[in-house]
């Protein structure tokens, strides 16, 4: 009995970690993005990405949700991707934008979507798409830059 409820285990466990596996060899090549935890329970975004509006609290008890940052250099410029974690999707799908910022300074926000919590995104060598990983495999979303 013993054995069967522990071959049940292992079997539920490859079953549910083999996607998130299939997903990351799904990645084109590109500029790797790996948002990491920057900021926790804010009510106002320190890089001004998010509005207030956009960092509403949830949970019990509210909590603010928390930002995770990843960036990259390129000739374009500096592409940062800034991601809300918390109150995201049952599947842990969660908000992000995209930002190019020009070495004038001048930033805009390119490209937004959904990317999985602790998942990775990958800017096309081109700079005309990124593609996220998600619960349900990897997306594709336009990356529009500004002229």
């Amino acid at each position: 009995m013993r054995l069967k409820q522990i071959t049940m285990i292992v079997a539920l466990a490859v079953a549910w970690t083999s996607p998130v596996l299939a997903q990351q060899q799904k990645l084109p090549p590109g500029y790797t993005l790996n948002p990491t935890l920057m900021y926790k329970n804010v009510a106002q975004d320190p890089d001004g990405i998010w509005s207030a509006n956009d960092l509403v609290p949830v949970g019990s008890p509210a909590q603010h949700p928390d930002i995770a940052i990843a960036r990259v250099s390129t000739p374009a410029g500096e592409w940062i991707l800034s991601q809300i974690l918390g109150g995201c999707s049952m599947q842990s799908d969660c908000p992000f934008r995209l930002i190019l910022k020009r070495s004038n300074g001048k930033a805009a926000k390119v490209a937004g979507g959904v990317l999985a919590e602790g998942g990775t995104a990958v800017l096309s060598a081109d700079y005309s798409k990124i593609f996220t990983e998600t619960y349900s495999g990897v997306e594709t979303n336009p990356v529009e830059v500004p002229k």
